[in-house]
């Protein structure tokens, strides 16, 4: 019992810290970049942020999965005569879909943080034309990501709560 509290904790707040964060780096970093006043040091303030977030990110994947996996193993559905019970229920149907999205979400991830991000930096003082287009992509990832997490927790609650969509 006290295994599955303290992975539910960890779970709870992991999801709580990554999609706070990437709602706060839009409604609060965002904005403040965009301040005429900052324009000097526009791209390094971005880039000093999304390099702490991305680190604090892969710590958060991590406990996610293992908190997860976690929780599944303390309520007994990874043992063999469970396992196929529950990813044939409508619940594990809902699991394997959150699941899904999550690496979704991770691969995403690693997009955007590792190739069309850094290219934004690297083009932004040398090539205007791939420096826009870079940097319209890693909005539409940093977007998407977005989106894809609060699907990722609305299937958490759900599941949580025994509600299936099928």
């Amino acid at each position: 019992m006290w295994v599955y509290l303290i992975c539910l904790v960890f779970h709870i707040l992991s999801a709580m810290i990554w999609v706070g964060g990437m709602i706060f780096y839009v409604i609060v970093v965002m904005p403040v970049i965009r301040n005429p006043s900052l324009k000097d040091q526009k791209l390094t303030l971005l880039q000093l942020t999304a390099l702490q977030f991305r680190s604090i990110s892969y710590i958060l994947f991590f406990l996610l999965i293992t908190s997860g996996f976690g929780m599944l193993f303390t309520k007994g559905y990874l043992l063999d005569g469970q396992l196929r019970l529950f990813f044939s229920s409508n619940i594990g149907y809902m699991f394997i879909l959150k699941i899904g999205f999550f690496l979704i979400l991770f691969l995403s991830s690693l997009y955007h943080d590792f190739v069309s991000g850094p290219k934004t930096f690297v083009y932004a003082e040398r090539d205007t034309v791939q420096y826009e287009r870079y940097r319209k992509r890693s909005g539409f990832f940093g977007r998407f990501n977005l989106l894809l997490s609060l699907g990722i927790t609305i299937f958490g609650i759900l599941v949580s709560r025994g509600i299936s969509i099928f």
